[in-house]
């Protein structure tokens, strides 16, 4: 199963998403939940993007970045839309676009410096 890492990722980030919080402990650090969406989003999209260079032993093209991309973005709209339905959470757009910055923060810093053609 080549894509086990990042769907191990993706089933931590689903757990994190939809437990209660009211029983992890509080923090007094500014921002800390926006800081995790951001390291979350960031480890599913550098995953994927690990995936697709390891398995096919080659550099990734603009095609699986844009698939890297849709379905990092679309796992984090579907977890915010599973959390506006649950009464111990509630989705956000704001996360929904941390999320999105981590997956863009990844793809950047892979195309900076991981395996990436222009093409």
């Amino acid at each position: 199963m080549r894509y086990l890492p990042t769907i191990l990722v993706c089933t931590l980030v689903l757990i994190l998403s939809v437990i209660n919080t009211g029983v992890l402990p509080r923090t007094d650090v500014p921002s800390v939940d926006k800081i995790v969406h951001i390291i979350m989003y960031f480890s599913i999209a550098l995953m994927l993007m690990l995936n697709q260079t390891s398995y096919y032993r080659e550099t990734i093209t603009k095609l699986q970045l844009f698939f890297v991309f849709f379905f990092s973005v679309g796992f984090g709209a579907l977890m915010e839309a599973i959390q506006y339905f649950l009464p111990w959470r509630s989705g956000s757009i704001y996360d929904f676009i941390v999320n999105t910055l981590g997956v863009i923060l990844a793809i950047g810093v892979f195309c900076i410096y991981g395996d990436y053609k222009n093409s």
